[in-house]
């Protein structure tokens, strides 16, 4: 089963859109599932409410920072730039596959319909992933 099909199954099952994509990512980074579900809660429906950024793209950040970072607390500017960079090409791509990089503006669309659905949000999201893993 590909990721985006992990994902897209925890997502059917009732995990938000950031859920989803961090928990088919959890043995990538060595975080126990249970608690990215928990750490990831509040970042569902655009961070509880539809007004900040698409959750499924939460997720990818999540992670891709987790991954990328030096966790180097005593120099917290290590790694940063490296990640930013990581983290911003993704967002690039990420909103040219949703048109949208927003919650409600993915979900408002064209003419009241959706630019991507929540599903799609989340299987893009994996894929990317994915390809950031490789």
């Amino acid at each position: 089963m590909s990721r985006a099909d992990e994902a897209a199954r925890r997502h059917d099952a009732g995990y938000n859109c950031c859920q989803a994509v961090a928990c088919a990512f959890s043995d990538k980074i060595g975080v126990d599932e249970a608690t990215l579900y928990k750490l990831t809660e509040g970042f569902g429906l655009g961070m509880g409410n539809m007004n900040g950024v698409c959750g499924a793209f939460s997720g990818v950040a999540m992670i891709a920072g987790f991954a990328s970072s030096g966790g180097d607390i005593e120099n917290p500017g290590k790694t940063k730039a490296v990640t930013y960079k990581r983290v911003a090409a993704l967002q690039t791509e990420f909103t040219e596959r949703t048109k949208r990089l927003v919650c409600r503006d993915i979900k408002k669309g064209n003419e009241g319909k959706a630019f991507t659905s929540c599903d799609d949000c989340v299987r893009i999201a994996a894929d990317l992933l994915e390809e950031y893993f490789k």
